[in-house]
């Protein structure tokens, strides 16, 4: 193998091994803040997210409860298996992060991108919907 090969090889290893942490992080959170939600009156919680420029952030961040009335987020701490307490904010945010982590690496640089993640408390699902962009154009050239 050249060095160039190994070199390789070896970011592939590290970047395989942050992508299972990384998984195996947002599996935790999941697990540990449907019951927290459902126990709380959430129905659903929506967190938008945008960057561009080597700049991004969660925009907003929305709680509805089972009538789809707007809620506050609720004011708790949470314990994470292995870690200390947090807000419940706190661990939303970070499930967003992580997601966006490790399916749209880069979502904040350059053009950057939008997006919500949606979690659905009755369903247990949790989608995350990206919109990336780019900047594009179409060249033509034409003798005459």
């Amino acid at each position: 193998m050249t060095e160039l090969n190994v070199m390789m090889d070896d970011f592939l290893k590290r970047q395989a091994k942050r992508n299972e942490t990384t998984m195996s992080e947002i599996e935790l959170l999941k697990t540990t803040l449907l019951p927290h939600l459902t126990a709380l009156g959430v129905a659903s919680v929506t967190v938008c997210f945008e960057g561009y420029g080597d700049s991004g952030s969660i925009e907003e961040v929305t709680y509805l409860d089972p009538s789809n009335a707007g809620m506050p987020c609720p004011d708790v701490m949470i314990e994470i298996e292995g870690r200390n307490e947090m807000t419940l904010s706190s661990a939303i945010e970070e499930l967003a992060y992580s997601a966006l982590e490790l399916h749209h690496p880069g979502w904040e640089i350059n053009d950057g991108a939008h997006g919500e993640l949606l979690i659905d408390v009755a369903k247990a699902s949790v989608q995350l919907d990206c919109n990336l962009h780019y900047t594009a154009y179409d060249s033509h050239s034409t003798e005459l």
